[in-house]
């Protein structure tokens, strides 16, 4: 049973929370009833051109690593979304319909979209380079490095309306050697009431015995007393997020949401991981460049 940290850090985690929740609350129900209908989501790869922010976010984080502290402060991140002839960049931010990456968009009609696309499945693992927020990872000392995982596959997307979608990916070849097939699905379900716009995403995917391994077991000149050995089979991680934009200005946004993340038992059982759900929770000052 995963151990229980206490202290400021989780009161203030908590009460950041159960400020989102009264935000969110308060906009649903002080506003119209009425629902208006946002354009298409902007998921699809249909003309030239793009946009690109400056996103200024506060986050408050729980990680899945053992004996990483409970994160919070600034973040700052540029989005970029563009094309050219079918060639795509795609990095939303915190609102995007999948993860960020790369492609090719060789087919695209009112409903349906098929992309080849490059994305960074697994970040790095217990590495100098790795991309973490504040010490996340700090309790992984003894453990050895694990590479990103960068997969390229097929992504097909389906839009059941102007506010729902629904978005596939399978991505069967990656850089890592020996690694196997990766799959994963999101729909995502927007709605508006006058200015404020709403959104949730959920998703699940699947990563096969050797992938999950890779990352999580512990083998080797691994173990230790803190590390016993270990070996990860395959499972399904799945997620929740509920997100609020309000635009304040001509180029200014503010966005909010909060993400929830179920690991598998395979991954949550690992020596690396404690617990099994992680969270995140951000409040966002969005400049649109262009």
């Amino acid at each position: 049973m995963p151990c229980v940290r206490l202290g400021w850090n989780a009161i203030l985690l908590k009460f950041l929370s159960y400020c989102w929740s009264v935000l969110t609350f308060t906009l649903l129900c002080g506003l119209s009833s009425a629902i208006g209908q946002e354009q298409k989501p902007s998921e699809g790869q249909n003309d030239n051109g793009g946009f690109m922010e400056v996103s200024m976010t506060f986050a408050a984080f729980e990680s899945r690593f053992v004996d990483a502290p409970y994160h919070f402060g600034g973040l700052i991140n540029i989005r970029l979304n563009y094309q050219w002839n079918g060639f795509f960049i795609e990095d939303k931010g915190l609102n995007g319909l999948g993860l960020p990456g790369l492609g090719y968009n060789f087919y695209n009609d009112q409903r349906w979209s098929f992309d080849i696309y490059l994305s960074e499945i697994y970040g790095e693992i217990a590495t100098d380079d790795a991309d973490t927020i504040g010490n996340e990872q700090r309790g992984l000392e003894g453990i050895l490095p694990r590479n990103s995982d960068d997969r390229i596959g097929l992504r097909t997307t389906y839009y059941f309306d102007e506010t729902s979608v629904l978005r596939v990916l399978v991505a069967p070849f990656s850089d890592l050697k020996n690694q196997d097939i990766h799959l994963a699905m999101w729909y995502g379900k927007s709605w508006q009431r006058y200015n404020t716009n709403f959104h949730a995403i959920f998703s699940a995917q699947y990563d096969g015995a050797r992938t999950l391994d890779y990352f999580y077991g512990v083998a080797g000149t691994e173990v230790s007393d803190k590390f016993p050995a270990y070996q990860a089979s395959s499972g399904f991680t799945v997620s929740a997020e509920l997100g609020v934009t309000y635009p304040l200005a001509k180029d200014w946004v503010l966005e909010s949401s909060i993400k929830l993340i179920r690991l598998p038992s395979s991954v949550a059982h690992s020596p690396l991981v404690d617990p099994q759900v992680e969270s995140f929770l951000q409040f966002s000052l969005v400049y649109v460049l262009f």
